[in-house]
């Protein structure tokens, strides 16, 4: 059943917009209603593409506007109430949820809030530097052993999302690799760290493995996971 009902719920969590002025939440309350009738990774894949990256947007630029911080906070239990439990449950959503809050914290208290995504666009530019500038020295060092002119490889090539991921695991001194023999839905699994991850290029997402499911995150998520993981094995 899920085959045929998913990509109409897609469809119209896609449409739907948020908006606090007039929210309307029809289409919202519709797709809600099949949460348990829909495997869970299926519903929360759903909502980190559909829903999640449009709220958070419409909060940040709320909070950038000087608002009613009591308004703000109404508005956000309203959502959290909206969702079901078996949503609540999962710890992708409940990241999702914490992500506005934090936001919301970081506004009452005068300090910047950050644009959602806004933390990876800036470590994504900042591994690419580093490797320009490793290949830049390369090739210096090259025309300085050859006495020819230099070469930089890969430098204007665009970074492939597992060369970000790679080299996000490198700074923080984890490894990044296959693991052989063991693949999801189609994609090669990885391990991060202590955490097992597919990475879907063609649509730039990471899923990690839970213990309920596969779920949606950020580079600072995964982060996050193999700390936790640390802490668990003690």
């Amino acid at each position: 059943m899920h085959r045929f009902i998913v990509p109409k719920l897609q469809l119209v969590l896609q449409d739907f917009q948020v908006n606090p002025v007039n929210q309307r939440l029809d289409q919202f309350n519709w797709v809600m209603s099949w949460a348990s009738a829909i495997p869970i990774h299926l519903m929360v894949d759903m909502m980190g593409k559909f829903f999640f990256t449009k709220w958070l947007q419409v909060l940040y630029h709320w909070l950038c506007s000087n608002p009613n911080f009591e308004e703000v906070l109404n508005w956000y239990k309203g959502w959290k109430e909206l969702i079901p439990e078996e949503l609540h449950a999962n710890e992708s959503i409940r990241y999702q949820l914490n992500c506005g809050l934090d936001m919301m914290n970081r506004a009452v208290e005068g300090m910047e809030v950050i644009q959602p995504g806004l933390k990876e666009n800036i470590s994504y530019l900042r591994v690419l530097e580093q490797r320009q500038f490793e290949a830049q020295q390369k090739a210096a060092a090259a025309q300085a052993n050859l006495g020819g002119p230099a070469h930089m490889d890969g430098i204007g090539n665009e970074m492939s999302l597992k060369d970000v991921i790679e080299a996000h695991a490198q700074q923080h001194g984890l490894l990044f690799r296959p693991k052989p023999g063991r693949m999801h839905n189609g994609h090669q699994i990885y391990g991060f760290g202590n955490v097992s991850i597919i990475v879907d290029s063609l649509n730039q997402k990471v899923y990690a493995q839970t213990e309920e499911s596969w779920s949606l995150v950020s580079l600072e998520r995964l982060l996050d996971m193999h700390n936790s993981s640390l802490t668990r094995r003690r």
